[in-house]
């Protein structure tokens, strides 16, 4: 901090909570069955965890408990660890009344009880040169975690590397994971990266302003409607788990998969699918035809395949397959001996970048993305069109968390919003007029699992464009109004709150 030529000193950001909105709320049907056994259908991400904790509630052991999960009515982590006390409740209720009971949640006390992403409290110092170069950075981030611990532990270790995109020269941080009375926080879809990302780019703007790095020519000639245009870098570290698969062919041909990862509307199974009809095809038997309409992906079962883990952090499809292909390659290697054989008896048997331009009308403080033009670095990708649904979807949900969803709670730590009449999502005028994805195939990777790469939680990441492409035309908005009353346009520093949403837009403009 000491090489600075500048510094800007306990500067605040405070970034908001978001719900998780899937389709379908947390539920869960508990059936007991013979020999003090239960059976569990819930739509859980982790159903081994759900397995382990009704074992230890039960009191029997983890062999008395099956829990099957066919799929999932969305996730985006609010199925990981929230689904196991509705698993577990129900599970109890049908152990002792010794009759199946099922628990549904509906919305309401869904958001009230799920919890969503970490809000946080962040003040930062920053030394900077006149280049703008950054000699020093030091953070101190209050996390709230709510009331119970939950993964709230590991958020720091994914925001410290989110933030370290950037080279900050002397980088220090203090972070607290605070207990609070609000609803226990959990994963939510690029858990911590999300609010690293938005942190670091809150840093260089915010320098950026100071040394007037940033000039916008379009502005100066409209008055009342304003553009932005922001190009952020993301750097999001996917960590690899083990995860099980068993491939079974069976006596008509047919094959069954078994695979630990749950299909969430990721497009898990058919990469699966794809991955098992690919790799069997090595035999060259005849008669093989369509191979995909003679595969099918069983629901997973704790007892049928077990250590299946967590399915998230973007990477479970590819480890699924890759034990898929693991099993396949076996059963090729066994199945080709046993077809030289009869060939011998018979003779012969036949990385993401972003570039966004947003327009605010200055009256009312609405945002509209005008274009955004997204290439998106997948590997060798195992299903293009299942890629880019999540490219779309992680990019949209990350529009609703920095621009839309206040997932706000009262004094008692109540949650507020009680459905979408209350807590805004986004719709079809969210997306960008102009929408385009751009898939780009980096060729083999030696170190990646099938050469290809998550696109799960990265691309929500480059949503926080959005953020500061209306940030950006605020700014102007702000320096046009001071060019109005004859002042200095120098004096235009201010902090965007999370999510941005219009009313706060229309008051950072001095429009009010």
């Amino acid at each position: 901090m000491a090489e600075a030529d500048h510094k800007i000193l306990s500067a605040e950001i405070k970034l908001g909570s978001q719900y998780y909105f899937y389709m379908e709320t947390q539920t869960a049907l508990a059936v007991p069955d013979e020999d003090n056994c239960i059976v569990v259908y819930s739509s859980i991400q982790a159903p081994e965890y759900a397995e382990s904790t009704i074992s230890r509630c039960l009191g029997i052991p983890e062999h008395n408990v099956c829990v099957i999960t066919r799929r999932v009515g969305g996730g985006f982590g609010g199925k990981a660890m929230k689904a196991i006390p509705v698993a577990t409740a129900c599970a109890l209720a049908a152990y002792n009344l010794r009759r199946p009971v099922r628990m549904y949640m509906n919305r309401k006390t869904d958001m009230k009880t799920t919890g969503g992403r970490h809000p946080m409290e962040v003040t930062y110092n920053v030394g900077f040169k006149e280049d703008g170069k950054i000699t020093a950075l030091h953070l101190d981030i209050l996390i709230n975690a709510g009331i119970g611990t939950d993964i709230s532990p590991i958020i720091p270790l994914f925001m410290v590397g989110a933030i370290k995109k950037y080279d900050w020269g002397a980088f220090s941080f203090d972070i607290k994971v605070c207990r609070t009375n609000h609803s226990s926080k959990s994963a939510m879809r690029g858990p911590g990266e999300v609010q690293g990302t938005f942190i670091s780019e809150a840093v260089i703007e915010h320098v950026a302003s100071v040394l007037s790095m940033d000039v916008d020519s379009f502005n100066m000639c409209n008055k009342w409607r304003q553009r932005g245009i922001s190009r952020v870098p993301i750097v999001h570290e996917v960590l690899l788990r083990s995860n099980p698969g068993k491939v079974s062919i069976l006596g008509d041909g047919s094959v069954a998969v078994e695979v630990g990862g749950i299909e969430l509307g990721q497009g898990l199974w058919t990469k699966v699918k794809q991955m098992t009809a690919f790799s069997l095809s090595a035999i060259k038997c005849d008669g093989m035809g369509d191979f995909l309409d003679k595969i099918r992906i069983i629901q997973a079962n704790t007892l049928s395949l077990i250590q299946e883990g967590l399915t998230a952090g973007s990477t479970t499809s590819e480890c699924s397959c890759e034990a898929v292909r693991i099993c396949c390659n076996i059963l090729v290697e066994r199945l080709t001996r046993i077809k030289e054989n009869l060939q011998e008896q018979m003779g012969s048997v036949e990385w993401g970048i972003l570039i966004l331009e947003v327009e605010v009308n200055l009256l009312t403080g609405q945002t509209t993305i005008l274009q955004s033009d997204i290439i998106y670095d997948c590997g060798q990708s195992l299903n293009p069109a299942v890629d880019l649904g999540q490219i779309e979807g992680a990019f949209v949900q990350g529009i609703g968390f920095f621009m839309l969803e206040e997932y706000l709670s009262n004094s008692d730590g109540l949650v507020i919003p009680g459905g979408t009449w209350t807590y805004k999502i986004p719709t079809i005028e969210t997306i960008p007029r102009q929408f385009n994805v751009e898939i780009m195939n980096s060729g083999h990777h030696k170190k990646r699992l099938l050469s290809s790469k998550a696109s799960g939680e990265p691309p929500l990441l480059l949503a926080v464009l959005v953020h500061c492409a209306t940030r950006a035309v605020i700014k102007e908005a702000r320096k046009q109004l001071l060019r109005w009353k004859g002042l200095n346009e120098s004096d235009s520093t201010f902090q965007l709150e999370v999510p941005a949403t219009m009313s706060i837009v229309k008051k950072l403009q001095c429009l009010l």
